[in-house]
């Protein structure tokens, strides 16, 4: 599309948002970072003019999160909108919230994202290529969050320990938790015809755990306050971590654009570089973080309760940085990680495992190798497990024998 063309239709969108859009909120940053997948294809192919994608051509290159401006899910916004990507002059990438993991996998598997994050494990499932679709093609580069949020979660009353699932009523507390659900009995060795298994919403779960009606959940373990609220016996908590060595949400290249950028290896190594020391200052500065999320990124943020923003972000805390990122640096990831993941979570979520690319193939190191390492002090590290709180004892409690 000419200039003159792109030009007046990104004007026309944002006379357009003037009609939709509260005061005080950034025009054009809310129509280049909340749009979605659709407003940014279409902006990118207007306005590309011939670029490659990554910044240096005209077009921008997408890192995308897998959901909203949450905290949960804010530090690419911080990397964008704060500078620390252009200060690792990783031009023209800018960050944008997702619709899911399933959805934002297969952007990325596709090709019309170029970067971003989603959930290993949901990545696996939508992977593998149908009638309809081909084989999603994308590689990991690093770790945005090191640990999955999924967890059993038990009334200690009524179920002896992580394995007693037989005969037992579980709610699969969210959409995620029924997609993922058969990776749990099998790692207990319980055939899932056993278990009285029924998906629910995450709202109805706390009282129907406090009246008994199941026994367990399995789901996300930020909602743990809000079960022991409600419930009045100790709750087990295990979380998927316990088992063994699984990844939590890579972040993702599409392997196309990977590998035909100019200086991929590069410019992916700056994207990271950037984004952990957004990541670290969000971790380390909560009150900041915060506030930067409510006045630049996500002005709704200013209804919510106090303690659900920091409740958010303690569980971020506790996710994002494995015991070994002290002293390797946030992202780390290791193959035999990859393989472990894979080998465990791919027989239960596809239906033919052999459809999944060889673990060599999901993955490449060189960039995060390539990237400044992003560390922590001791002092800073205490400090971050106080910021998660019991969270953080929760997941080294758990793999403490791993």
């Amino acid at each position: 599309m000419p200039d003159r063309e792109s030009n007046a239709t990104e004007e026309q969108l944002l006379d357009d948002l003037d009609g939709v859009l509260p005061g005080g909120i950034d025009r054009r940053k809310f129509m280049y970072g909340s749009l979605g997948a659709i407003g940014a294809t279409m902006l990118a192919g207007c306005s590309s003019g011939g670029g490659d994608g990554g910044g240096g051509g005209g077009s921008d290159t997408v890192f995308t999160t897998p959901w909203k401006q949450e905290p949960s899910w804010g530090v690419a916004h911080v990397a964008d909108g704060n500078g620390y990507w252009s200060d690792e002059g990783a031009s023209g990438i800018v960050g944008q919230e997702g619709n899911g993991s399933d959805t934002e996998s297969q952007q990325i598997g596709i090709g019309n994202k170029e970067m971003g994050i989603t959930s290993l494990a949901t990545a696996i499932g939508v992977m593998p290529a149908t009638e309809d679709t081909d084989q999603l093609d994308m590689k990991i580069v690093g770790l945005a969050r090191g640990r999955p949020l999924l967890s059993f979660i038990w009334r200690t009353d009524e179920v002896e320990d992580r394995a007693d699932i037989a005969g037992k009523n579980v709610l699969q507390a969210s959409g995620f938790a029924a997609t993922t659900w058969d990776v749990y009995p099998q790692l207990v060795d319980v055939d899932p015809s056993e278990v009285n298994a029924e998906e629910g919403a995450e709202e109805v779960a706390p009282v129907r755990f406090a009246n008994n009606e199941v026994q367990a959940i399995w789901g996300s373990i930020d909602l743990l306050p809000a079960y022991e609220a409600e419930v009045d016996v100790e709750l087990g908590v295990e979380p998927l971590t316990g088992f063994g060595p699984f990844l939590g949400y890579p972040i993702w290249v599409n392997g196309s654009w990977y590998e035909n950028k100019e200086d991929s290896v590069e410019y992916v190594a700056n994207v990271l570089t950037g984004y952990f020391k957004a990541l670290k200052w969000s971790l380390l500065n909560q009150d900041e973080y915060l506030k930067y999320l409510k006045e630049e990124v996500n002005p709704n943020l200013q209804t919510w309760e106090e303690d659900e923003l920091t409740g958010q972000h303690s569980v971020l805390a506790a996710q994002a940085a494995t015991l070994d990122m002290k002293d390797e640096g946030l992202g780390y990831f290791t193959e035999d990680g990859v393989a472990y993941s894979v080998d465990n979570i791919g027989p239960a979520l596809v239906d033919d495992p052999e459809a999944l690319p060889s673990t060599e193939d999901l993955y490449d190191l060189e960039p995060w190798e390539t990237a400044e390492k992003v560390t922590f002090s001791d002092d800073e590290w205490d400090q971050l497990a106080e910021t998660a709180g019991r969270y953080w004892d929760v997941f080294a409690d758990a793999e403490a024998s791993n």
